[in-house]
């Protein structure tokens, strides 16, 4: 989907993790038809749910930054819906769900890989070999698997675009949280090679590096970190004073799929309210 003007259909993996689910109810709105991946297939029945329902979550202003979300109702008009559950570490079966997306949406222009997870966090020494592996499955080799499907797709009708959830991780080392912070990186290395390789194709190809999220991964990842007596609190570190509410994630996302210019490729948004300023 290269055009200003027509709506896309969208497929978005870990629609069922916290920051996916903000993703999809944000994007509903704007695009012509929305699939949902995600391995948790009762979490994403009810995404699919929420968006049927016509909800989504309040966008936090800048001047509204210590109140509470509430879900509202969502600007009428939101996409068609389907769901597919899939295990995106596994090659066939990542190439096929995107696949059925195109087939059951009567067509692709955008895919959105939401899904990824923390990893272990310790020492590198301590390090499980098999967790380390699993990170590298999800985070990392399950793009190849689905941003190769949906290059083959977009190349045939005549681009598209990819965005890709990255982090501030991948842009900075991280003591202790090597593992994330790895395979972040490659997700940043993964969209700026694909945005040079694709380009000829008028596929682009972006990401988005998020600081601190108010989420439960970021919650994760403190809490293990205060197992090895480190800090557990980060937002007096960001110049904003304050973790960033995932709707804006979410924003961020929307415009990268929906209006950004199809000159903007190979481009990492950085959305960590200055802290690497």
């Amino acid at each position: 989907m290269t055009g200003k003007h027509r709506q896309p259909n969208v497929l978005i993996t870990g629609a069922a993790g916290h920051l996916g689910r903000h993703i999809a109810l944000r994007l509903a709105p704007s695009v012509a038809g929305l699939a949902l991946s995600d391995i948790d297939s009762d979490r994403l029945a009810d995404t699919a749910g929420w968006i049927a329902a016509g909800k989504t979550e309040r966008t936090r202003s800048a001047g509204e930054c210590d109140t509470t979300d509430r879900p509202d109702e969502a600007p009428s008009g939101a996409a068609p819906v389907i769901t597919i559950a899939a295990d995106v570490t596994d090659e066939t079966t990542a190439r096929a769900a995107v696949n059925e997306a195109r087939e059951r949406l009567g067509g692709l222009d955008v895919l959105i890989n939401a899904h990824g997870m923390e990893g272990p966090t310790g020492p590198v020494g301590t390090l499980d070999p098999s967790a380390v592996r699993q990170t590298f499955d999800v985070n990392v080799m399950s793009l190849f698997w689905l941003c190769g499907a949906a290059a083959e797709i977009f190349k045939v009708t005549g681009g598209g675009r990819i965005v890709n959830m990255a982090s501030g991780a991948g842009l900075a080392g991280g003591a202790f949280t090597g593992v994330y912070h790895a395979s972040k990186h490659a997700v940043v290395g993964l969209t700026r090679s694909l945005a040079l390789e694709l380009g000829p194709s008028r596929i682009v190809v972006n990401a988005v590096c998020p600081g601190f999220v108010e989420s439960p991964m970021v919650d994760r990842i403190v809490s293990s970190l205060g197992n090895l007596d480190l800090p557990t609190e980060y937002a007096h570190m960001v110049p904003l004073g304050r973790y960033a509410d995932p709707d804006e994630v979410a924003e961020t996302v929307r415009y990268l799929a929906c209006e950004a210019p199809e000159y903007m490729t190979g481009t990492c948004l950085v959305l960590d309210g200055g802290l690497r300023a």
